[in-house]
């Protein structure tokens, strides 16, 4: 439980480069859509963000946020 946890939401990305689901360890090829860990204060950054595909998003929605 981080401090600002409460002030995360997912946001729709589409990759230009790859990446790998946090969750699942699947791989988002470019150009597909995934989810990103996203902070709602601009000031605040995060070093470690989590990156969801989309599949992992249609099962589970904004509980992935409650997961990690």
């Amino acid at each position: 439980m981080g401090k600002y946890d409460h002030l995360k939401f997912l946001k729709r990305t589409k990759a230009r480069n790859e990446h790998r689901c946090s969750l699942c360890g699947q791989i988002i090829s470019i150009s597909e859509f995934y989810y990103l860990e996203k902070i709602k204060n601009q000031f605040l950054h995060s070093l470690h963000r989590n990156k969801f595909c989309d599949s992992c998003y249609q099962k589970y929605g904004d509980k992935l946020l409650q997961n990690k």
